[in-house]
């Protein structure tokens, strides 16, 4: 299998992803943080669903630069919003007669445009920071250190998604003493994911550099 097959292989999954945001976003799950003493929170389904799209990024801004990877984000974001249009298009479609569950569908995607709009503000924005960072650090580090770059640019990049997306969402809704709670919650939780996704980098990685070639395949020119 060629490296560009898997890229489009890693393209597929990631704009995959983001083409389901936003259905899962508007579920959400309790999280019991007792043990470190704040409590039962919340956090959206599509938070967690989205931490998967980072080994993505940057796996293949590790092979190949932070031009290709950031032309993944771009596309996900196209294709979030297609996505989303096809969404709202179907809410405010007529039901067939006898369709009992219109109403129910309604009640959970006509009313989550605030959601829609945090979770693509958020996403971008935590993107393509994360696609900056783990390059910034790539230049320093070279080939080595791919745990640290991963990490680092995951941990920022995941702050900045979560507070973008719950004040943006639940700004207003959530109590101000509530808030700061949940947001500081689902970190945690997506820390906890980046941990775990740091061997899944480096079998990624491992996956796309088994067919031999030299490490320096960059993207063709038209990616920006």
């Amino acid at each position: 299998m060629s490296r560009e097959t898997k890229y489009l292989i890693l393209f597929g999954f990631y704009v995959g992803f983001w083409g389901m945001l936003q259905s899962l976003t508007v579920k959400l799950v309790p999280l019991d943080l007792s043990a470190i003493g704040l409590g039962v929170l919340a956090f959206s389904y599509g938070s967690f669903v989205h931490a998967l799209t980072f080994p993505c990024t940057d796996a293949v801004a590790e092979i190949w630069g932070a031009k290709r990877a950031r032309f993944m984000v771009y596309m996900g974001t196209i294709v979030y919003i297609f996505c989303t249009v096809m969404l709202v298009i179907g809410v405010k479609l007529a039901p067939a007669e006898g369709w009992v569950h219109n109403e129910a569908y309604r009640s959970i995607f006509e009313g989550a445009p605030r959601i829609v709009a945090g979770s693509l503000v958020a996403t971008l924005v935590a993107q393509l920071w994360d696609i900056y960072v783990f390059e910034w650090i790539k230049r320093r580090t070279g080939q080595n250190h791919l745990w640290l770059r991963n990490n680092a640019s995951t941990f920022g990049s995941q702050l900045l998604d979560t507070s973008l997306f719950y004040l943006v969402a639940f700004y207003g809704i959530i109590p101000n003493d509530v808030l700061p709670k949940v947001i500081l919650g689902t970190f945690v939780l997506k820390v906890g994911v980046a941990v775990v996704d740091t061997p899944l980098v480096y079998l990624i990685v491992g996956w796309i550099r088994r067919d031999g070639k030299p490490e320096k395949e960059l993207e063709p020119q038209y990616y920006s």
